[in-house]
């Protein structure tokens, strides 16, 4: 007789699972079965590591059968003395069945992500069945009582695998491909084929055709190689964590771009971590972009990162089986289709203003503004506030230098691109530089960055590049910049140069960064010389989130405190108020009121707010109750900073301090955490920006 060891674990802290149904439908399957008499079902329920490794010993099972949650790579949750979750990580399983490799003839380990535990336990159990995704209670019930069904019916255990995914596909249950039979080599061939690569899906969560396709392609890949897809975590998993471990470990990132998903922060973040990790890691994740019905260019910072690489293209549902085709191809080692540059262009034909939400009535007589990016210049919904009126009466002056700070989407860049059009608007020319383009090797290198500094400069401005010349004269970089500057640039300009540089935070990191802000002041300083006349031609805007003072060692070599220094603030209820009407006011004077409660003016949120109301994606009630849950209308946006800053352990205890008890002691993390836009000061203390991020970070951070 074969004993069947059934072992359950559903943590208080997990989601609830239908736990004794399975167990109740798998003793009757096998109870009618026509070989009952040759199987003994034993069921321990809540089981904790040492209940695992007892029963084992107690009952030497044929058959382990294990029903619960699993959390991939991080292990398979049991619980603990107090009932909840409890990581057991692959390792150890592994090396606990080894020591019954001689008894166990199959383990089925029926919970979500549990692939990585079977294909650890196959190395000694000749039979194992693991899930490469998340499986639904119906799907894991249907297929035990199929695998169950088979055992009874005396076939054998490939057999039985097989009648567990057939009674799942009988039923018309989509997850058929989700389980998987592993097969120790001693034994034979495997059923299936050992995933060959590591995959990491990114996609817009909530949005089609993105979430339909992004599934399939999902289901396809899984059959033969390991893919990971962020879409149905366990609740207490490091969420961010996660995802870094799992972009880390990855060949290839599938990024399925549609018209929303390219204005994602959670998308743009998973594609800059992997662009980075590329270099870090000699190539991988290899990025493979598959273009959802979208034929617009790319915009910065995506174009950086998408525009030299080949990329896919789907257009309707009958694309799909020839774009699986395709990315298999692609790992494989091919390239995906559009991979010439007359390709992309043929691709790229301006096509028609992409179409919007059905705006509700009230919203009708005001085309809609999708609330992502820099705002044109003459947006119908762009918010002057008092700091605007400076900035556009400085630049119209000769010989300026013009500073904006603010946190991370308090509308810098939108400011500076409006005193771009002034300047422009009064004859000026103007060389845009945003530092977001310098790669991290690039910032690490002296001689590489002032040599690019000043090729692109040249580049916007349309005249020849004579870098390698002037590099030649030999003295410092400093020198060579700046002679490159006066005795060049300025010269063949001949009038006024606005030099416009946002997100300079980046060259924070530099070890050369007082020297480069030193060459700004200097040049800043050029002006008041009867000698240098020609720098009174010569105006300079810059765009800072992070405060400077404490990164640049002498104050007097310092850009960002001499000229116009200009601070932007969140909205006020006033500008709320404006925002709300331009939108023909989806929200009432109350809901206006309690949008301002829980934003504080967040320029952006504030407008993603109203555009999701008046477009009709999202009621207002549901705007409120859904507020924190990353499935909401916010998720992206407060996932993206989760991801940003779980790992940097002194931010984490910084934020939680000002979340708690409204205050920041260390100086250097409260600049650095209201550069991020995640805290703001009041008086003497440091509170969070915004209601949405404390109640939101209450829940996701430890520490």
């Amino acid at each position: 007789m074969k004993k069947i060891l059934i072992l359950t674990a559903n943590p208080k802290d997990t989601d609830n699972l239908r736990l004794n149904e399975e167990v109740r439908e798998i003793q009757a399957g096998l109870e009618r079965a026509r070989k009952r008499d040759q199987f003994e079902i034993i069921s321990r329920w809540a089981v904790r590591p040492d209940d695992l490794r007892r029963a084992l010993l107690d009952y030497e099972p044929q058959i382990v059968h294990f029903s619960g949650h699993g959390a991939g790579t991080q292990g398979l949750i049991l619980e603990d003395g107090a009932g909840k979750m409890q990581l057991v990580s692959a390792q150890s399983l592994a090396r606990l069945f080894k020591l019954f490799q001689n008894k166990v003839e199959c383990v089925l380990l029926n919970a979500c992500y549990s692939e990585v535990q079977a294909e650890a336990i196959c190395q000694h159990i000749d039979y194992v069945v693991g899930m490469n995704q998340a499986i639904g209670d119906d799907a894991a019930i249907k297929f035990a009582v199929g695998f169950y069904d088979g055992l009874g019916a005396g076939r054998s255990l490939e057999d039985a695998f097989e009648s567990g995914c057939i009674a799942m596909e009988l039923e018309s249950i989509p997850e058929s491909a989700t389980p998987i039979l592993k097969k120790r080599a001693s034994s034979g061939e495997k059923v299936l084929t050992t995933p060959q690569s590591r995959i990491f899906i990114s996609y817009k969560r909530n949005a089609e055709p993105d979430e339909t396709v992004a599934l399939q392609v999902f289901q396809s890949l899984s059959q033969q190689h390991q893919v990971f897809i962020d879409q149905a975590m366990l609740v207490g998993t490091p969420w961010a964590e996660r995802i870094e471990a799992e972009l880390r470990r990855a060949d290839f990132l599938i990024v399925f771009l549609s018209e929303r998903a390219v204005h994602s922060e959670m998308v743009e973040a998973e594609i800059a971590t992997a662009y980075s990790l590329a270099k870090e890691q000699g190539g991988h994740p290899l990025i493979l972009p598959v273009r959802l019905d979208y034929q617009e260019p790319f915009q910065y910072p995506l174009s950086v990162y998408l525009n030299g690489i080949n990329w896919a293209l789907w257009q309707e549902d009958e694309d799909m089986p020839n774009l699986i085709e395709e990315l298999k191809r692609a790992i494989a080692g091919d390239t995906l289709s559009i991979s010439t540059e007359q390709s992309k262009a043929d691709l790229l034909q301006i096509s028609p203003q992409p179409s919007l939400p059905r705006p509700s009535p009230f919203a009708q007589p005001v085309p809609l503004e999708m609330p992502e990016g820099t705002m044109d210049s003459e947006s119908q919904f762009y918010i002057e506030r008092p700091q605007d009126a400076i900035a556009i009466a400085t630049i119209g002056r000769r010989g300026v230098t013009l500073t904006i700070k603010g946190p991370r989407q308090m509308g810098k860049s939108s400011l500076l691109i409006r005193v771009i059009d002034a300047a422009m608007k009064v004859n000026k020319q103007v060389a845009f530089l945003d530092f977001q383009l310098f790669d991290q090797n690039t910032l690490t290198n002296a001689d590489i960055f002032y040599q690019q500094f000043c090729t692109v400069l040249t580049e916007q401005l349309g005249i020849p590049n004579r870098t390698e010349e002037f590099w030649q004269q030999g003295a410092g970089n400093n020198q060579r910049c700046t002679r490159y500057m006066e005795s060049y640039l300025l010269k063949e300009v001949g009038g006024s140069l606005v030099l416009a540089m946002d997100e300079v935070d980046r060259m924070f990191d530099a070890e050369f960064r007082s020297d480069f802000f030193g060459m700004l002041r200097s040049w800043h300083n050029n002006r008041a010389l009867p000698t240098k006349r020609i720098w009174k031609q010569f105006d300079l805007a810059l765009v800072t989130a992070t405060e400077p003072y404490h990164l640049i060692a002498n104050l007097n070599q310092s850009p960002f405190n001499v000229g116009e220094v200009l601070l932007l603030d969140d909205f006020t209820p006033e500008q709320v108020a404006d925002l709300n009407q331009r939108h023909s006011s989806p929200l009432t004077r109350l809901q206006a009121s309690q949008l301002m409660a829980l934003l504080h003016g967040h320029p952006y949120l504030v407008r993603r707010s109203l555009y999701l109301v008046a477009s009709q994606q999202i009621s207002v009630e549901e705007l409120f109750a859904q507020a924190i849950s990353d499935r909401g209308p916010f998720g992206d946006h407060l996932r993206y900073h989760l991801f940003r800053i779980y790992e940097k352990k002194d931010l984490v205890q910084g934020f939680l301090q000002a979340i708690r008890n409204n205050t920041c002691p260390d100086e250097r993390i409260a600049r650095l955490l209201s550069a991020a836009g995640l805290v703001r000061r009041e008086g003497h203390i440091v509170v969070p920006r915004c209601q949405l991020y404390a109640d939101y970070f209450r829940e996701h951070l430890y520490g």
